[in-house]
């Protein structure tokens, strides 16, 4: 039966605090050194509770001077000892910190285990690591470890040692010598095949409902790591709306559940929330800050985003350009009709979350076009005509392509041009159109107005598959998308995690 846990109580807090005092009197009373046997024995019990662990021998990393104290939700969490548990929490509260919290207790008391952290990327994955560092080096604790790194992971080996009693015949005494014993481990890998070959014993997940390709890594790369130990996997995340790996996780019945928000947090005010809610989408508001899974139901867009993104200007690249430019084409199929859109990204603000897309031109082609025309003559000149260090990038529906473009990408990458062919499935058009919706919500996108390209726009509605993605949908079935696809498309390019927005001169 599944666990859900959504708030504080003043029980919580004061299971948790008395957790605090009862190793205070531990320390007061220097059990460890003058108790009774029976007492020793219970105060190294307390210590498998990663809470009163952390109290007794880490350093808040906000004040080193001060012992760390766990908030009541990361103690609940860090002692759910559930196979399967999920923490769907908002920034800024100590998930991070909990996660390598319990994941540094748990190979400091198990020799022999591995424990496995994932991350989105290699370098999210290293931080991790560097946060498990910064806690051993601050304690009080006398410890030994390794590090080692490869291109793929960062490790840390954990060495454990016990104390035997040798009885010596020739001298007739009883000595008492250190055994080491095997090693515990935690590997840190990003969120690749880089955690294949090995048996975990407890997999901690950082943010995964973000990942590129959450549901194959979590099902096909992750979870079989346990089967041979049985170990556990626990995910701490931001929700990612009503979408992928994470709606699907949220609605098993086989997970504990907790969800906390930014105000759950006791050192965190509403005077804080408020400010940090200011420019925010309600998307990015229910993710960061309140904990929420958005519902995307409804209207794509709204009219007053369809306004603001659309410009009463000709659709046409200008006769100077002085930054590279990045063309998508979305290839026509059935009914539909190719487009091909050039933009550029315009960085307004050092600290923004991304670049603004500023689209110069949509082209629609006449239906039966032939791609010899479109790819042989017009994208050639197009090129020749810019020059090939103007064309940051091209890319293009790939899905479903037929004849006549098997080796688009060779003939583009002959011309000197980078080449992005984008797969339209269900969960990447989710998350292209999920980037596309922010840009839109926050005035971030100015496309030339084109009366078909706002009806197109106008017709596009949200709704849930079966698996939870998020499915951009025409309101009737005789309706067309090439317009929303080709900006969806080129914004992609422009803004994504691999291939951040270029401003070097690509040769």
């Amino acid at each position: 039966m599944e666990n859900f846990v959504s708030s504080i109580t003043s029980e919580m807090e004061k299971a948790t605090a008395l957790k605090f005092e009862k190793w205070d009197k531990v320390i007061e009373k220097n059990i460890l050194e003058e108790g009774t046997p029976e007492e020793i024995k219970q105060a190294y019990q307390m210590l498998q509770d990663p809470t009163i662990y952390a109290y007794a021998f880490f350093r808040d990393p906000r004040d080193s001077s001060k012992r760390f104290r766990a908030y009541p939700y990361q103690d609940i969490i860090m002692n759910d000892q559930h196979k399967r548990v999920l923490f769907v929490a908002a920034n800024q509260i100590g998930k991070s910190l909990a996660l390598c919290i319990e994941g540094l207790h748990h190979a400091l008391l198990n020799p022999g285990e591995t424990v496995l952290l994932t991350s989105k990327t290699f370098p999210q994955s290293k931080d991790l690591l560097r946060q498990i560092r910064s806690l051993l080096q601050n304690s009080i604790l006398d410890y030994q470890y390794d590090i080692g790194d490869s291109d793929t992971k960062t490790e840390i080996y954990i060495r454990h040692f016990e104390e035997i009693e040798v009885y010596n015949e020739k001298l007739s005494k009883t000595f008492t010598e250190k055994k080491e014993l095997p090693q515990a481990r935690i590997i840190c890998v990003p969120a690749t095949e880089a955690a294949l070959g090995y048996a975990v014993h407890k997999a901690l997940v950082d943010e995964l409902f973000f990942y590129e390709d959450g549901e194959h890594f979590f099902k096909q790369i992750l979870i079989p790591r346990t089967y041979t130990t049985k170990g556990g996997v626990k995910v701490y995340s931001n929700p990612n709306g009503q979408q992928g790996i994470g709606w699907e996780l949220w609605n098993d019945k086989n997970y504990n559940k907790y969800k906390f928000n930014f105000l759950d947090c006791p050192t965190n005010t509403l005077e804080e929330f408020d400010k940090l809610s200011e420019g925010l989408t309600r998307e990015q508001i229910d993710s960061t800050l309140l904990a929420e899974f958005t519902s995307p139901e409804g209207g794509f867009l709204t009219l007053q985003e369809r306004k603001d993104m659309q410009e009463e200007r000709p659709s046409m690249l200008p006769s100077v350009i002085t930054k590279p430019i990045y063309i998508f084409f979305d290839w026509a199929k059935s009914r539909d009709r190719t487009l091909r859109t050039i933009a550029i990204p315009i960085t307004k603000k050092e600290e923004d979350w991304a670049d603004e897309v500023y689209v110069y031109e949509m082209i629609e082609y006449p239906q039966h076009t032939p791609y010899t025309k479109i790819i042989d003559e017009d994208l050639k000149n197009l090129i020749k005509d810019v020059g090939p260090q103007m064309v940051a990038m091209v890319g293009w529906d790939n899905t479903g392509v037929g004849k006549g473009l098997e080796d688009f990408t060779k003939r583009v990458e002959q011309l000197g041009i980078m080449a992005m062919p984008v797969e339209f499935t269900l969960e990447n058009k989710s998350r292209i159109y999920t980037l596309f919706k922010l840009l839109a919500e926050q005035g971030r996108i100015k496309v030339p107005y084109i009366k078909e390209c706002d009806k197109q726009l106008s017709m596009l509605r949200f709704k849930r598959s079966a698996r939870g993605h998020l499915q951009v949908h025409h309101e009737n079935e005789k309706d067309r998308d090439d317009f929303p696809d080709a900006i969806a498309g080129v914004c992609s390019l422009i803004i994504q995690p691999e291939n951040p927005p270029i401003s070097a001169t690509i040769i």
